[in-house]
């Protein structure tokens, strides 16, 4: 009987584990399927339609035509972003409605008539633009004419500009105006739903919707950091708003790719925001400069430095801001003021966005160690006096002469694409010049041209082509950090050259 018994327990112990061992094979499938599904976005709130119709009509009323009238002697304007070609016929067209041009007097003088958009942003007439669209094309005779909605016309006088971020403020003689909130920008999102209105082609107040396509857009090498919007922007909405679905104001439409389909740009309102209070007092805008040359820190420099996120210091002008601060060449700013800094890009928007005389706290990784360093900023109208002052030329050598005893050049076209040979005796500038460089090599993908002067390899300064190859040696077939410079010196950059 006991002998039964003791079968009995046994097979029901034996069923029980194997009824477990199937629960838990079963929850971990179950488990392991509920990680491998779709990713997929809560439909909650969709059967609604964004509330487009309310920030057309609440907003309008804040959006104004420009229209801006000089008398001109063949004067063309350059947008600060996209240079080159007159700013009005790439934006308004030439000879469309936005601009016209007839013949006054003599000396080929032109009455010029150009407009834009702009927005209300206080009661007392406030009003935020682009600074191509009021940018006097004339003299003391330029007038500057705002409509608002209601039909009334204003002339207007202009508070503060900033050329640089394509910004300025401007003031008509009236109260009791609707005028719209300033919201921010750094927290929208990719795919947040936007509204653009202003007057393209003449046609006033004209509504058009969309969201946010990209951040941090750049045009040229500008500070502004752009959003991207596929909201319909055309020629005459230059200057009015782009709003999120509150009606607050996330940024000042500025251009467009004519070339593409809805691709528009925008000034982002937070950068607007941080030199409001400098337009307001008709003084000029004080933005801070570091003083070095961000380079993104791409997998090759990633291998070679040893760190991952960052900004890697390709040069550091002297007496500015960054040396005196101790920054050196080839660190990796990781952060300013704790925030983490990803681009160039970023890092130029952050430090553009302070004022001269501000002190930041920069975080650096420098040869596999973080330091804090503390940076008093510049001012950034410094920059083009002190490149001015680094493009000094001096003389080469004239009689072609090589050192005497010079060491052979190492085969660097097999391994790395390019080749290496003295510098002439005479020359400023010690180091080596390169004379070669494969177009398929990785060299050529990173900018290497022949006629660069390599002066340092890593941190090393190498005076001869002898302790050249002696760096190029320690480094082992890895990737080589090279401090390269124009002949004369007045362009500088550290390229990261990995091998074939």
């Amino acid at each position: 009987m006991n002998r039964q018994v003791k079968q009995v327990l046994g097979l029901s112990a034996f069923a029980a584990g194997c009824m477990a061992l199937g629960m838990g094979l079963s929850h971990g499938w179950q488990a392991q399927a509920q990680e491998e599904k779709p990713v997929m976005v809560e439909t909650k709130g969709m059967d609604r339609l964004p509330p487009i119709a309310d920030v057309a009509e609440k907003l309008n009323p804040t959006v104004v035509a420009i229209t801006n009238t000089s008398f001109v002697k063949n004067q063309r304007f350059e947008h600060p972003q996209i240079g080159g070609e007159d700013f009005f016929d790439f934006f308004f067209g030439p000879g469309g409605p936005q601009q016209r041009r007839t013949p006054r007097g003599g000396n080929d003088e032109q009455r010029a008539v150009s407009g834009g958009s702009g927005v209300i942003i206080s009661p007392q007439g406030e009003i935020l633009t682009n600074y191509h669209v009021i940018a006097s094309m004339g003299a003391s005779d330029n007038a500057l004419e705002v409509k608002t909605s209601d039909g009334r016309s204003f002339k207007a006088t202009v508070l503060g500009k900033d050329k640089e971020l394509d910004i300025a403020l401007i003031k008509i003689d009236a109260a009791h105006l609707p005028f719209a909130k300033l919201g921010e920008s750094d927290s929208l999102r990719i795919g947040e739903w936007v509204v653009a209105i202003g007057n393209p082609f003449g046609l006033e107040h004209t509504v058009t919707q969309g969201i946010i396509s990209a951040k941090g857009r750049k045009l040229d090498t500008g500070v502004s950091s752009f959003l991207q919007t596929d909201a319909a922007i055309n020629r005459g909405n230059s200057g009015g708003p782009l709003l999120n679905l509150k009606g607050e104001v996330v940024g000042i439409n500025t251009a467009i790719n004519p070339a593409g389909q809805n691709i528009g740009f925008a000034v982002p309102i937070s950068q607007v925001n941080r030199i409001l209070k400098d337009l307001r007092s008709g003084k000029p805008v004080s933005r801070g400069y570091l003083g070095v040359g961000p380079t993104d820190l791409d997998q090759a420099y990633q291998d070679a430095l040893g760190v991952k996120e960052g900004v890697v210091v390709s040069t550091v002008e002297k007496g500015q801001a960054a040396d005196k601060a101790g920054v050196q060449r080839l660190d990796v700013i990781t952060a300013v003021d704790g925030h983490p800094v990803r681009s160039q890009d970023e890092l130029v928007s952050v430090i553009s966005s302070r004022r001269a005389g501000e002190t930041i706290k920069l975080s650096v990784w420098r040869d596999g160690k973080t330091l804090t360093l503390t940076a008093t900023l510049g001012d950034r109208k410094a920059l083009e006096a002190q490149r001015r002052g680094d493009s000094g030329e001096d003389s080469e050598d004239e009689s072609g002469q090589k050192p005497q005893g010079e060491a052979k050049s190492l085969n660097l076209d097999k391994l790395y694409g390019f080749t290496v040979e003295p510098m002439d005796v005479k020359h400023r500038l010690k180091g080596v010049v390169v004379t070669s460089v494969d177009p398929r090599s990785p060299a050529a993908e990173r900018g290497m041209a022949p006629g660069m002067v390599i002066t340092e390899v890593g941190r090393q300064p190498v005076n001869s082509l002898a302790e050249f190859n002696a760096q190029v040696k320690k480094a082992g077939g890895r990737t080589l950090l090279l401090f390269i410079q124009s002949p004369n010196g007045s362009q500088k950059v550290t390229l990261a050259i990995p091998p074939r």
